[in-house]
């Protein structure tokens, strides 16, 4: 799990994400539950901690999060099993975004859609960075913003092992917002399930 931060605002949108990815091999609960909830720093941490519960991993800080396509503006977490993959989308344009579960299973795929959303933030993480995130964001007022987003990136970075010290942060051009920003969220989602194979469940 990540950190992905999404703001939708009336004339623009914002979007930023670390560039972790952990790959575990065989089962390591009790290392995914102490990574997951900030009880390890730094990456020293999490590979003394690994070999102290004999548990395998694999450690990237290439992968990309957060994209653009065409005027939308996409992030995503996944959660990869042996027999599952399971994915959190969100799509984000200026006054809107829609949010969908995507899973991929014995070579199919389903979407659903889970929520559509105005003006807002969102933010997608494990407990420890979504409580970092939320706590920032009141301390700012509510008021979110570019400089927030990469702050809070930031800060994850040098407090949990379980985000990159590296971000990615996207924005729409302003004054840019679609005559009808749902359908194009929805034409985007469209476009990925028939690129990628899946079916959407959840249809508007």
């Amino acid at each position: 799990m990540s950190l992905v931060i999404a703001l939708a605002l009336s004339r623009e949108a914002i979007i930023g994400a670390d560039r972790r990815s952990i790959s575990f091999f065989g089962p390591c609960q009790a290392l995914e539950e102490e990574l997951y909830s900030g009880k390890i720093e730094d990456d020293c941490d999490l590979e003394s901690r690994a070999k102290e519960l004999e548990a395998s991993l694999q450690i990237s800080d290439g992968r990309e999060k957060v994209w653009k396509r065409g005027e939308i503006l996409v992030g995503e977490v996944t959660e990869i099993s042996l027999s599952l993959s399971r994915r959190r989308r969100i799509y984000l344009t200026a006054g809107a975004s829609l949010q969908v579960e995507i899973e991929e299973a014995d070579g199919s795929g389903v979407a659903r859609v889970r929520a559509w959303g105005g003006v807002g933030c969102t933010v997608f993480g494990n407990r420890f960075t979504q409580n970092l995130a939320s706590q920032e964001i009141a301390r700012a007022g509510g008021r979110v913003s570019e400089e927030l987003i990469r702050a809070i990136l930031q800060k994850a970075g040098r407090e949990t092992a379980s985000v990159s010290r590296e971000s990615t942060v996207l924005r729409t051009g302003t004054g840019t917002r679609a005559s009808n920003a749902r359908q194009e969220l929805y034409k985007a989602l469209s476009e990925d399930c028939r690129e990628n194979g899946w079916r959407i469940c959840d249809p508007q």
